[in-house]
């Protein structure tokens, strides 16, 4: 097992960025269905969708961060990349306690802990697969 490979720092921000902004999307999405008037008919929850500018807002995220994971995945393998950005199981929790107002217990404190332990353990492995080494070559 190869031990922490010098991560690029275009790797490390597009990563810190695929985190920002799942967490923003996450954050945003919950605050925005939270403004819809309650128990609405199909067609206006529709109408309300497009009449608020948070669900705009979400849309515009969800595309930067498609444009960003692209680019991630372009510098590292996904085996890498996607438990990386689990850390956004993370700061979710974290924005809905503070923002949302929302509970956390002691088992999502320990989940947390976990998330944590095993995004340790990924970032000590290399982030791109060595050529000659892919299954098949």
């Amino acid at each position: 097992m190869p031990i922490n490979s010098k991560i690029p720092l275009r790797l490390l921000c597009g990563l810190a960025l695929a985190i920002i902004l799942d967490t923003a999307v996450q954050v945003s999405w919950k605050a925005a269905v939270l403004s819809l008037p309650p128990r609405p008919t199909a067609w206006g929850a529709l109408a309300a969708i497009f009449d608020r500018p948070l669900f705009l807002a979400v849309a515009l995220l969800l595309g930067l961060q498609l444009f960003n994971w692209l680019k991630v995945l372009d510098h590292a393998d996904l085996s890498y990349a996607q438990p990386i950005t689990s850390l956004s199981y993370v700061s979710v929790c974290l924005c809905s306690v503070f923002y949302l107002n929302e509970p956390i217990d002691i088992l999502q404190l320990v989940g947390i802990g976990f998330i944590l332990v095993g995004v340790w353990f990924i970032s000590r492995t290399d982030h791109v697969t060595v050529v000659g080494t892919e299954p098949g070559a």
